[in-house]
């Protein structure tokens, strides 16, 4: 049986999260660049941005309470 630790579930999340900001930068550099510069973009640009800063906030209140050197057996 393999024993896995939390913490490499943290660090596959962690690339994600990276691998979002990446996206997140590239797609707000085309926005601003080359898309409207409305309200209604600026808008939308806010609220994406506050629901992903809420979603960070949320993850990183309840991964405070995780023993990350847990290990489970797969």
């Amino acid at each position: 049986m393999i024993e896995i630790s939390l913490y490499t579930l943290l660090i596959i999340y962690g690339l994600g999260l990276v691998l979002f900001v990446v996206f997140t930068v590239f797609n707000l550099y085309h926005l601003f660049a080359y898309g409207f510069l409305s309200f209604s973009s600026f808008l939308v640009t806010f609220l994406f941005l506050a629901i992903t800063i809420l979603l960070l906030f949320i993850t990183y209140t309840y991964g405070q309470l995780i023993d990350w050197n847990t290990t489970f057996v797969i």
